[in-house]
């Protein structure tokens, strides 16, 4: 799946809480260990959210489920940056099981919207974005 740069790297635990009733993560939750990724790379540089400004917006999100994630473990996600465009970007997820070797267990797709708030629409993505983004 990896197509372009890669953006972040994250490490993290398995919750006991993140399963569900079938006793695996619940899919809902592989959207989350994603969005982490998301906002800690965004975070590191220097995007806060400030409705009054403008900022990233998820458009769609979608996952692959490969194999299913059991607790106790750690997942490692790696963001890559898909496809840019003028006012969007796609964001790219390759999650796997600390230790469980080198296969991808979940993998991810989603459409970024740089927006402007205030405006309520699209806007282009800033020189300095589209050069991280493009590597």
């Amino acid at each position: 799946m990896r197509q372009g740069v890669l953006l972040h790297d994250l490490t993290m635990p398995v919750r006991w809480g993140d399963m569900d009733a079938m006793g695996h993560v619940n899919n809902i939750v592989y959207l989350q260990y994603f969005e982490q990724c998301r906002v800690e790379w965004k975070d590191k540089l220097g995007y806060h959210l400030d409705p009054t400004k403008v900022g990233m917006i998820v458009k769609k999100a979608s996952a692959t489920y490969h194999r299913a994630v059991t607790h106790p473990a750690e997942v490692n996600v790696r963001m890559f940056a898909g496809h840019v465009g003028r006012t969007s970007f796609t964001q790219l997820y390759e999650l796997r099981v600390v230790g469980q070797g080198t296969d991808i267990w979940t993998e991810g797709e989603f459409l970024i919207v740089w927006f402007d708030y205030a405006a309520g629409k699209p806007a282009p993505i800033p020189d300095t974005l589209r050069k991280i983004l493009e590597g």
